[in-house]
C-alpha cells in the first residue's frame, strides 16, 4: 500500500526524495546531485508497473538531514528520465 501526497508538480526533475519501503534500489534523475559517478555502469531497472528504464550510471550522493548533518548514500542509480527521486527503505 502506498500513500503519496503531492502539492505542485510541473513534470520536471525535482530535488524531492521519496522514501519507499517497496523499492529495491535508490534512483535519481538529477546528475548534478551526484558526488561521484561510475561512468562505466549501465543497467536496466524494472518498476512495479512492469515498465523499464535505462540506468546510465551508478554513484554516490550526499544528502543533508534535517538536523544539519550530512550522509553519503552509495549505489544510487542515475536514471535520466526519472521525474522523482527514490530512497529505498526496503
Amino acid at each position: 500500500m502506498l500513500l503519496l501526497a503531492c502539492g505542485k508538480f510541473d513534470g520536471s526533475n525535482s530535488n524531492t526524495w521519496y522514501l519507499d519501503i517497496g523499492a529495491s534500489n535508490y534512483t535519481c534523475g538529477m546528475k548534478e546531485v551526484f558526488f561521484d559517478l561510475d561512468e562505466n555502469y549501465t543497467d536496466n531497472i524494472n518498476f512495479g508497473d512492469l515498465s523499464q528504464r535505462l540506468v546510465e550510471r551508478r554513484g554516490i550522493i550526499l544528502i543533508e538531514l534535517k538536523n544539519g548533518k550530512q550522509k553519503f548514500i552509495s549505489k544510487v542509480f542515475y536514471v535520466p528520465d526519472m521525474k522523482s527521486n527514490i530512497l529505498s527503505l526496503g
